[in-house]
């Protein structure tokens, strides 16, 4: 059994997972796949859809999935076994949750949840962000406790730098200089912006103004073209 593993998400630091590398094992998750005509996803050992398969899958990703699948001869986690889909096996929901809580809100969480249970020694994790102004958003939490999950038991977790998991600006108390500073830093943009942002909408009411009085313009000479009887079925198409 390998002793690492590389949990890839959706994000561009997909890219940077080590598929090359013979020590890693690479687990994806579920139409992560799609990213191989770009070259991005090249390589993967086990394979993560944790979605319940028929009722939350729009027809189109179910598709998607189950062709796919349907190909591979490595495991596919599910909530259970699906005869359509002969590599898939039972997550083992039961025993991650006796060993260490139901804590598990997305997809990534229970992935690093069993590297931990089978005894990885390392875990990369790439292409995840959950930027908290992003629709997962709400779920980072739960990925970040896992991941302390395993730190805590001794196990190297690596996060690429780019990624958004446990990052933080300023260290609480020690740098609220540097902290006073971005926030003024940032206010200051702010205000441009919304100045930018009002001289901007000035001009567009000024030209909506414009085109009002050449529409008006317009109009009185359809009105002459009309009663001097010239040109009208022409101009009428202005």
């Amino acid at each position: 059994m390998k002793k690492k593993v590389a949990i890839v998400g959706y994000t561009p630091t997909r890219k940077y997972a080590p598929y090359r590398d013979p020590e890693w094992e690479i687990w994806g998750v579920n139409d992560l796949f799609k990213f191989q005509a770009e070259n991005d996803v090249v390589r993967w050992d086990r394979w993560f859809e944790l979605h319940e398969y028929r009722s939350c899958l729009s027809k189109e990703k179910l598709d998607r999935c189950r062709d796919e699948f349907k190909k591979w001869n490595i495991p596919v986690y599910m909530q259970k076994k699906h005869p359509d889909i002969p590599c898939s096996v039972e997550y083992p929901l039961q025993d991650v949750i006796d060993a260490y809580g139901d804590y598990l809100t997305n997809s990534i969480s229970y992935m690093v949840a069993l590297a931990i249970l089978e005894g990885f020694e390392e875990i990369g994790i790439y292409g995840v962000d959950m930027s908290t102004d992003s629709e997962y958003g709400h779920q980072r939490p739960s990925c970040e406790y896992w991941v302390g999950v395993a730190r805590g038991r001794g196990i190297t977790v690596n996060i690429h730098p780019q990624a958004d998991l446990l990052k933080a600006r300023f260290l609480y108390g020690y740098d609220s200089g540097k902290e006073n500073e971005f926030c003024q830093k940032l206010k200051s943009i702010r205000q441009e912006m919304g100045d930018s942002k009002n001289q901007a909408a000035n001009q567009l009411e000024y030209l909506k103004k414009v085109v009002w009085q050449y529409d008006g313009a317009i109009t009185a000479v359809k009105r002459v073209e009309r009663l001097w009887n010239l040109g009208v079925e022409e101009n009428e198409k202005m």
